[in-house]
């Protein structure tokens, strides 16, 4: 049952996110560690996003640590038991206690003890846990503070007899954490052998050692703030990353090439690190730029286009050509889910709190999506029988996902035709427009070349308090 349960979530958590994401960029894949007792470590960005999508990265249900108090609720429980999470008791500052033994010497409480045999039961089995280090939900795009749980469930489970382990870091980053389609990457990071680790250390697997816990907790922190976002704010996020998508951008061509997320984003983390000063004066730039294009109303795509009107003729006919073999399949893909898509929509808006946003979009779709395919193949006409509605439960999100397709190839034809436009209409107003962006490109290698030679590595905090034992 619970193998068949796994596959079924695992299959929906990418389902949902193929529908979520423009596109879901995953780095180094290759080192998911298969068949080895692993402890997935990422960022805590995007609430219940960040779960579903360690889970498309993984291609497998792990076992979410979550805080035991999600269990008080008992109309929780069974949807706990669906995702199997694995409850671990959390203290607080405030109402943490220890046995007498334990105060002052760095020992483990017995609540973390039990989250010590839940592990090691999956752990055994070679399955994999998935924990939230940095304990709760950050609204900043930069690692909090990594808690010493982590290291603690780790050296804990390790103790109890379990070999292999390996601690594997992700990270993730969202281009847009709020808009639907938007794109996401993950950073699958270098993996921690930990009995590699104890042995080139010469220490035992002890949660009680203080040391060990810390000098765990530091190289967890670190390999995973290697692959995290490092910006003071969601605003220098923003700015970098637009610098950096637009001096990643090439010109001509029709269609310009879409900027790849991961390489746009390993260009603004660098640009981020650069002198404050030299920053600034790409941040400048950037905002003429900007201003350039705002007043002119086009975007940076139709800049740096060179649409000749026969390549403009042929994307034309070619677009028309696809939409028209699949305009019938668009259609009905737009009937069956235009009104959970509008659910999805509007739970977005309604949610208040930016952070949860996403995961209202993404709790809503999961259950209005599937709903709207089984009551169409249900009112389906000439449909009858049980294999006729599987198969339209199963055409419905395929049909979806077509009609999103055409519709986003539309938006590209139209960008295609208003930089032709532009071009004719705009056309004494451009070369101080290329001028302004060349500037912008300019400033951005050269704020890279100042930090090529030491750059300075994206900070590390790590909760080490023994009163954090949170994982």
């Amino acid at each position: 049952m619970r193998p068949l349960v796994d596959r079924l979530l695992t299959a929906l958590a990418m389902l949902a996110l193929r529908g979520f994401f423009r596109d879901l960029e995953v780095e180094d894949r290759e080192r998911v560690p298969q068949q080895r007792p692993t402890i997935v470590v990422a960022n805590h960005f995007n609430a219940l996003v960040d779960a579903a999508t360690v889970v498309a990265v993984l291609g497998r249900l792990p076992r979410f640590v979550a805080k035991a108090t999600l269990w008080a609720k008992v109309y929780r429980r069974p949807f706990l038991w669906l995702g199997g999470l694995v409850p671990v008791d959390r203290p607080s500052h405030r109402s943490e206690t220890r046995t007498r033994g334990d105060r002052g010497t760095g020992g483990v409480s017995e609540r973390l003890r039990a989250a010590f045999a839940s592990c090691r039961d999956v752990l055994a089995r070679g399955s994999s846990v998935a924990i939230f280090p940095e304990g709760a939900v950050s609204r900043q795009p930069r690692l909090a503070p990594v808690r010493t749980g982590t290291a603690r469930i780790a050296l804990g489970t390790a103790a109890e007899g379990v070999r292999g382990i390996v601690i594997l870091p992700i990270g993730l980053t969202y281009e847009d954490k709020i808009a639907l389609r938007s794109r996401a990457l993950a950073e699958v990071g270098e993996p921690l052998d930990l009995d590699e680790w104890l042995a080139e250390r010469e220490a035992e697997p002890d949660p009680t050692d203080r040391r060990t816990v810390r000098a765990l907790t530091r190289d967890i922190a670190a390999r995973l703030a290697a692959v995290s976002p490092d910006y003071a704010d969601e605003r220098e996020q923003a700015a970098v990353g637009r610098a950096a998508e637009v001096a990643l951008r090439p010109a001509g061509g029709v269609r310009p090439r879409r900027v790849p997320l991961a390489e746009r984003e390993h260009l603004a983390r660098r640009l981020a690190r650069a002198p404050e000063e030299v920053k600034e004066r790409v941040l400048d730039a950037l905002g003429r730029y900007q201003l350039d294009l705002a007043l002119l109303g086009i975007r940076d795509e139709e800049v740096v286009a060179r649409p000749r009107p026969a390549r403009l003729a042929a994307m034309l006919a070619g677009s028309a050509i696809r939409l028209g073999l699949v305009a019938p399949f668009a259609l009905a893909g737009a009937a069956i889910n235009v009104l959970p898509y509008w659910g999805v929509h509007w739970a977005g808006r309604l949610m208040r709190n930016p952070v949860l946003k996403g995961s209202a979009r993404l709790l809503v779709g999961i259950a209005l999506f599937p709903a709207a395919w089984a009551i169409a193949a249900w009112q389906m006409p000439a449909m009858e029988g049980w294999l006729a509605n599987s198969a339209v439960i199963v055409a419905a999100p395929v049909l979806g996902l077509i009609a999103v397709w055409a519709l986003e190839d539309a938006v590209l034809v139209r960008r295609a035709w208003r930089a032709w436009i532009a071009a004719l209409e705009r056309g004494a107003d451009l070369p101080q427009v290329r001028a302004d962006r060349a500037r912008v490109v300019r400033l951005v290698e050269e704020s890279v070349a100042a930090i090529e030679s030491g750059a300075p590595q994206p900070g590390i905090d790590t909760m080490a308090d023994d009163r954090q034992e949170s994982a």
